[in-house]
């Protein structure tokens, strides 16, 4: 019964007939109950039904994604332990030719603590198409388990936890923070495990495109876009002075500042 409602699906990213059902986000990213003591972390998951293409043949991003996160300064203490257990032995196991995958120009800083205690870091560039990608996956596993159906449109992704190297992309990312600061909706926050995953839905607004923030390990940001194909192109005057290349300063009542377009050598 259940293969046969299964056949009966499409899969959440391009349409194909379903032939399994696709953890979201991936499952390696919930610790397992040898390294933390418990089941829980894994327990009433979210999935949606998916083909191979977008599946199983997609497991090598699933752990870069993972070692990716965990390792995030600021997250909680899971993700810190998951990156001690699962990631530690991921990276043992493929060696150096996986951490070049993860982050290029690599350079080991120390970080301390509010205790004072020093900590060894890794600082450098990340894979930025393939973190996208692997994000965009997630969100759009979202909508469909959300919506029902699977999202057709455009989704735009801006990760918080990265600095851009395009000053354009780094201002509407400080911008889409402070928006979700200062948003007066209380949004309802979902995940059945929010220590490691969390995500909120802001309603479609005027033009039909919907907002959403994902949170990983209560301190990885990322924010989405969602533009459906039935969604109208804004019409609104920020929108047309950001796209003209006009400078444009945007403030906030809390007195802080951004600037787009700006010109080569303003400040």
């Amino acid at each position: 019964m259940k293969k046969n409602k299964l056949k009966l699906q499409t899969c959440y990213m391009c349409g194909a007939p379903a032939t399994s059902r696709e953890h979201i986000p991936p499952l390696c990213l919930f610790p397992e109950e040898k390294d933390v003591q418990t089941s829980m972390f894994r327990n009433n998951l979210i999935t949606v039904p998916s083909c191979d293409l977008h599946n199983a043949k997609k497991s090598k991003d699933d752990e870069f994604l993972m070692a990716n996160l965990a390792g995030i300064v600021g997250n909680n203490v899971i993700g810190f332990i998951h990156m001690q257990t699962k990631v530690k032995r991921a990276l043992e196991r493929k060696g150096n030719n996986f951490l070049d995958a993860i982050m290029k120009d690599r350079l080991q800083s120390n970080l301390k603590g509010s205790s004072g205690k020093t900590y060894p870091v890794l600082i450098g560039k990340p894979d930025l198409p393939r973190l996208h990608s692997c994000f965009k996956h997630i969100a759009h596993g979202l909508y469909r388990h959300k919506f029902g159906s699977r999202f057709e449109g455009t989704s735009h992704i801006l990760i918080d936890f990265v600095t851009y190297e395009s000053e354009k992309a780094e201002t509407y990312k400080l911008l889409c923070r402070k928006r979700f600061e200062m948003e007066p909706q209380k949004l309802q926050t979902e995940g059945n495990t929010p220590e490691i995953f969390k995500y909120e839905f802001f309603d479609p607004d005027e033009f039909g495109l919907i907002a959403m923030k994902m949170t990983f390990y209560n301190g990885a940001v990322v924010f989405v876009s969602f533009q459906p194909t039935t969604a109208k192109e804004p019409q609104n005057l920020m929108t047309e002075l950001i796209k003209s290349g006009i400078p444009l300063s945007v403030f906030f009542d809390d007195g802080s500042q951004f600037y787009l377009n700006k010109e080569k050598g303003e400040v």
